[in-house]
């Protein structure tokens, strides 16, 4: 069987200062620009793409059975590395939001399910970063498609 390549992808967001990512089971990038402090799950404003701009570019890599998503958020030299997975039944069509999910949870915002992280559990020098509306986040996500 052939081996399938990764899909690389990098979009940006920014920081803004009601950002807390103390979600237990979420975090999530929109591409709103303002952002209450309910938004506790949020870790990015204004990202460059949503979630339906990136199904065309790699929806069908991450709906493969036993895809995997590994996802780096980065500002500067402080990084955060999350594991996922996809699922074939993803509907990545959501406009705004792109979510990072603990559980198997799917609706129309969800890129990862089963994450080894969620908002709370993310590096506190890069939340403390993006509390500066001006930080620049980069997120890498890499699909590795699965075998079937």
């Amino acid at each position: 069987m052939m081996t399938k390549t990764p899909i690389h992808f990098t979009i940006t967001a920014r920081g803004h200062e009601n950002i807390r990512a103390t979600h237990k089971s979420t975090f999530e990038l929109t591409t709103d620009s303002h952002l209450t402090l309910q938004g506790d799950c949020i870790v990015g404003v204004e990202t460059t793409h949503s979630l339906s701009m990136l199904n065309s570019i790699f929806g069908d890599a991450l709906r493969n059975p036993g895809s995997r998503i590994h996802t780096q958020l980065a500002i500067g030299k402080i990084t955060e590395q999350i594991q996922g997975y996809g699922s074939p039944q993803l509907k990545l069509t959501d406009p705004n939001s792109i979510v990072w999910r603990k559980s198997n949870f799917i609706d129309e915002r969800t890129i990862a399910i089963s994450c080894d992280k969620a908002a709370k559990d993310l590096n506190r020098q890069l939340i403390k970063a993006l509390q500066t509306p001006k930080a620049v986040l980069q997120v890498t996500i890499v699909v590795y498609p699965g075998t079937t």
